[in-house]
C-alpha cells in the first residue's frame, strides 16, 4: 500500500504537468482561427514605466527610436514614479540630442507604484494600442509590425511576445533559464491556439486602448489579460515576436527573482479558482484548471511525494540503491539532467511563494536585481542589433 501511494504521487506530478505540456505543444502547431489584416497599422503609445533607471533609461530610448514604424503613429512615454535618481535627467539629455521618436515624460512627484503610475499616465493616452515596456528589455526593429496585426481581429484585445535572454550563456543558471522558459512559453503559445493565454510579460505587452480601462492592481500585466478574457475577448502570446532581457546569473539572485514572480502568479491563478468555484470562468477549463493545478497544487504534491519517499526508502532502502541505479546515469544527458534540474526547483520556488501567498506577503513590483542591470550594455545590445 505504502509503495502503491508512493507510485500514485510520483506518476500524477510528472505525468500531469509532461502531459499538459505535450497537448499544449501539440495544439502550438496548430494554425491561428484569426482573421489577420497584415496592412493594420494603429496608433502607438509605449509606455515605460521607471523608478531609478538612469543606468538603462538611454539604452531603452536608443532601442525604442530603432523601431520600425511610422513616426507619425508613434509615441512613447515616460512613465517617471517619483525616480530619486537622474532617470529625467538622462531622458531630457537624449531627447535633447536626439530627433525622430517623440518622447515625453509623466512625471509622478510621489511614489505611488508602478500600476497606480501607469493607471494616471493612461487616462491621457488616446492611441489605438497601448504597449508596455519595462525600461530593462528591448525589442527587435520590426516587433510592431510583426506584432500589430494580430490585434486587427476583433476578438483579440490584447497579445504578448516571447522572453529571450540578452545573456542565456553565461552559467548554468541562466542556461536553465532559457530552457524554462522556451518550455513554458510553448504552452502559452498552445493555450493561445486553444483560447488564450493569460500570461503576459512586461517586456512587451500590447493593448487596444478601447478595451482597457485601467491595469490591474494586483497582478499587474497577467491580471490585465484576464480580466479582458473575463471580458469576453482574447489574449494572446505570439511566437514569431520577443523581447530580450537580462537574467542574473547567480542562483541566489535567480531564487529572489522568481520568487517574487511566482507570488504574482499565484496570486493569478487564485483569481481564476474564484471565478471558476463562482462559475464565472471565461477561461476555458481546459487551459485554466492545468495552470491551477501547476501553479498552486503542484508543489505540495512534490511535499508529499517527499514525506512519502523518506518512509519508502527507509522501509526498503534497497529499491532506492536500484532507482539510483537507473535513474543517475540518464542525468549525463544535458536535456534531461536541466528538465529535472529545473522542474524540482521551479515547484521549490512555487512552495516558497505559497508562503508568502498565505502569509500575505507582498512584493515590491519596483524591487530590481542590481546585478541583471550590470548585464545591459552597449555591447551586448549592439550584437543583437537592438540599438
Amino acid at each position: 500500500m505504502l509503495i502503491l501511494i508512493w507510485l500514485s504521487i510520483a506518476i500524477f506530478f510528472v505525468g500531469f504537468s509532461g502531459a499538459y505540456y505535450l497537448y499544449m505543444k501539440k495544439m502550438a502547431k496548430k494554425t491561428w482561427n484569426l482573421k489577420i489584416d497584415e496592412e493594420y497599422q494603429p496608433s502607438v503609445a509605449i509606455l515605460v514605466p521607471v523608478h531609478n533607471e538612469e543606468k538603462t533609461i538611454q539604452l531603452k530610448l536608443k532601442n525604442l527610436s530603432k523601431i520600425n514604424y511610422s513616426p507619425q503613429k508613434i509615441e512613447a512615454i515616460i512613465v517617471n514614479d517619483a525616480s530619486t535618481d537622474n532617470t529625467l535627467e538622462e531622458v531630457r539629455r537624449y531627447v535633447a540630442s536626439n530627433q525622430g521618436l517623440k518622447i515625453s515624460v509623466f512625471d509622478s512627484q510621489t511614489h505611488l507604484g508602478k500600476t497606480n503610475c501607469l493607471n494616471l499616465a493612461l487616462k491621457s493616452v488616446s492611441a489605438d494600442v497601448v504597449v508596455v515596456s519595462d525600461a530593462d528589455c528591448f525589442w527587435s526593429p520590426d516587433i510592431l509590425l510583426r506584432a500589430l496585426p494580430y490585434l486587427s481581429d476583433s476578438s483579440v484585445s490584447a497579445i504578448t511576445a516571447r522572453e529571450l535572454l540578452l545573456n542565456p550563456q553565461d552559467s548554468w543558471v541562466t542556461r536553465g533559464e532559457q530552457f524554462y522558459d522556451d518550455s513554458v512559453q510553448s504552452i502559452h503559445v498552445g493555450e493561445s491556439k486553444v483560447h488564450s493565454t493569460i500570461f503576459f510579460y512586461g517586456g512587451f505587452a500590447a493593448y487596444k486602448r478601447s478595451l482597457l480601462d485601467e491595469f490591474d492592481h494586483d497582478v499587474d500585466d497577467s491580471g490585465t489579460a484576464l480580466n479582458l478574457v473575463q471580458r469576453n475577448s482574447r489574449t494572446l502570446l505570439i511566437p514569431e515576436i520577443a523581447f530580450y532581457t537580462p537574467f542574473p546569473t547567480l542562483w541566489k539572485n535567480k531564487i529572489t527573482l522568481k520568487v517574487r514572480r511566482a507570488s504574482h502568479l499565484q496570486q493569478l491563478e487564485a483569481k481564476c479558482l474564484n471565478f471558476l468555484l463562482q462559475r464565472k470562468l471565461v477561461l476555458p477549463k481546459r487551459i485554466a484548471i492545468p495552470e491551477i493545478v501547476l501553479l498552486i497544487f503542484n508543489p505540495l504534491i512534490l511535499v508529499a511525494l517527499a514525506v512519502v519517499s523518506i518512509f519508502v526508502f527507509i522501509q526498503y532502502p534497497l529499491l532506492l540503491l536500484a532507482l539510483l541505479l537507473i535513474f543517475c546515469p540518464t542525468l549525463l544527458v544535458e536535456k534531461i539532467r536541466t528538465t529535472v534540474v529545473e522542474a524540482f526547483l521551479n515547484n521549490f520556488i512555487l512552495l516558497l511563494a505559497l508562503g508568502s501567498f498565505f502569509t500575505r506577503k507582498k512584493f515590491k513590483l519596483w524591487k530590481t536585481v542590481q546585478e541583471s542591470r550590470t548585464l545591459i550594455t552597449e555591447s551586448a545590445l549592439k550584437e543583437k542589433n537592438l540599438i
